[in-house]
């Protein structure tokens, strides 16, 4: 999903001159896909691919974000939506797999269908300048509270005493 990521922030940074697009991780399988959107991009000086990062500087980087893009169509869980609300960072994402149900209402989830750059530079546009910015930081706020340890400890324990009960 980042070419799309990219294609978005290209439409998006002409009316935000001040944005940056910060891409963070490990090159995937699509790597020469983002190279050549990256290329293509009327804003390819404000794009920088910063690679693997240690948590110290994935924390700083979700906590002085705007907004954590996430276009990712194949994800196993999600846990990048999970940090972000964690450091109260509003996130638009791609409403595919696990992340619907991962983000809560804690998110703001373009529909999987409509993977278009123009539809999610809408998206983020509305969470970077939109009323409804303060109300998805709150609700990623509370989102996370789901996913504590506490909680999880207390459903494994719940799912074993269930599993084991004979009847």
């Amino acid at each position: 999903g980042l070419p799309l990521l990219v294609d978005a922030f290209g439409l998006l940074a002409a009316e935000h001159d001040d944005l940056q697009l910060a891409l963070a991780g490990t090159s995937g399988d699509g790597s020469d896909a983002v190279t050549a959107a990256i290329e293509r991009s009327p804003a390819r000086a404000r794009i920088h691919r910063l690679g693997p990062v240690d948590d110290l500087v994935k924390g700083a980087l979700l906590r002085q974000a705007a907004v954590l893009a996430y276009p990712s169509i194949d994800e196993g869980f999600g846990f990048p939506v999970l940090e972000a609300q964690t450091a109260g960072t509003p996130v638009v994402a791609i409403g595919v797999g696990s992340i619907p149900e991962v983000a809560g209402d804690g998110a703001m989830l373009v529909d999987g269908s409509d993977r278009s750059p123009e539809r999610f530079a809408d998206a983020l546009a509305e969470t970077l300048g939109g009323v409804g910015r303060l109300g998805l930081i709150e609700a990623g706020y509370r989102n996370v509270t789901r996913f504590d340890w506490t909680t999880t400890a207390a459903e494994i324990v719940e799912l074993y005493r269930r599993a084991a009960d004979p009847t």
